[in-house]
């Protein structure tokens, strides 16, 4: 009976070395992934005109009209007050239009349509704008350098493929991989191994939303993914199953993307910076 009991533990006792011998490296020292996200949406600076609509002098029907836009124009915001936007036309008027036959654009020297000849109501101009300041050229931010070693391309491509994949199988167009935006996120997954932190908020740079400002990145909505993990598709299966990672990469607002992927002590940081820019 003995025998019997004392051979049962050498067995068991084998068994167990033997599962610890086959055990990879990455299961010795068990990997903890992590991911986190961010979205928002920038204050509205630029409008498309939906349909024919009026410029009041003031933010209600009751007041006159100053100007007419057409469909198509694009307008700068000032400001809103109620669902009417204040906005600057071309000469410096200032007026309001209701903001709900409006939608945002981003406007840059490419791919605006400005109201220049916006037509006069009949009886002529009632309410004259005084308001004739305009805003000093944004001064260019001081770049950071390149953070070309450890950058891993192919693993970025293979990202940008998952997550376009995603987006097709919703119905959702894909993501156009942004250059200057995937700097961005490369300077920021650098950071993050650098300064040994693991956030959106990021102690040389701010928030994301303040990092795309430094680099002068425009949009109209912004979000950010990041995650620590030990291969593209085990990274991208865990944004896809968490529901704030899925929404910002299934999010129908965003048009272009930026992915970061560096080489840390434990995996690699991934991250991806989305905007929209709508045209």
């Amino acid at each position: 009976m003995k025998k019997n009991i004392i051979l049962s533990i050498i067995i068991t006792v084998c068994i167990l070395l033997t599962s610890c011998s086959t055990l990879k490296e990455d299961d010795k020292e068990p990997f903890d992934p992590l991911e986190s996200s961010i979205f928002r949406m920038a204050e509205v600076k630029n409008v498309r005109i939906l349909e024919k609509t009026e410029v009041k002098s003031g933010a209600s029907e009751n007041y006159n009209t100053i100007a007419v836009l057409n469909r198509g124009d694009v307008v700068r915001v000032l400001g809103k007050v109620d669902n009417w936007y204040v906005i600057r036309l071309e000469n410096y008027r200032i007026g309001c239009i209701d903001a709900a036959k409006t939608e945002p654009v981003v406007v840059d020297s490419r791919n605006s349509r400005t109201p220049e000849q916006a037509t006069e109501p009949e009886g002529g101009n009632t309410d004259e704008g005084t308001d004739q300041e305009t805003e000093p050229p944004a001064q260019p931010q001081k770049p950071a350098p390149d953070p070309v070693e450890n950058v891993d391309s192919q693993q970025e491509g293979q990202l940008l493929n998952l997550i376009n994949q995603e987006r097709a199988r919703n119905g959702l167009p894909g993501l156009r991989l942004d250059p200057e935006l995937t700097r961005v996120a490369r300077i920021k997954a650098q950071d993050m191994i650098d300064n040994n932190y693991f956030s959106h908020y990021s102690p040389t740079y701010g928030s994301p939303f303040d990092m795309m400002n430094e680099f002068n990145i425009k949009y109209q909505y912004a979000g950010e993914n990041i995650a620590q993990n030990t291969s593209v598709n085990k990274a991208h299966t865990a944004l896809m199953n968490s529901s704030g990672h899925r929404k910002n990469i299934l999010n129908p607002n965003f048009t272009h993307i930026g992915i970061g992927i560096k080489k840390a002590k434990k995996g690699y940081i991934y991250v991806e910076m989305f905007i929209g820019v709508p045209k």
